[in-house]
């Protein structure tokens, strides 16, 4: 399995999870924000393997 591969579908794993636990709430600030920088990171990480695999196709 390339990296490429790999990081697009960690990173929208995280998000999605992210997303949910958002979606779902929690009672504490820290948690909420924490959730919410982790779902971008994960929309990041895949944004960074898709980036990836496209410059590995125009090699």
């Amino acid at each position: 399995m390339s990296v490429e591969k790999v990081l697009m579908g960690a990173g929208t794993a995280l998000f999605v999870v992210m997303a949910v636990l958002l979606r779902v709430g929690t009672t504490s600030p820290g948690l909420f924000i924490t959730y919410g920088v982790l779902a971008v990171l994960g929309a990041c990480v895949a944004l960074a393997g898709k980036k990836l695999r496209d410059q590995s196709r125009n090699r």
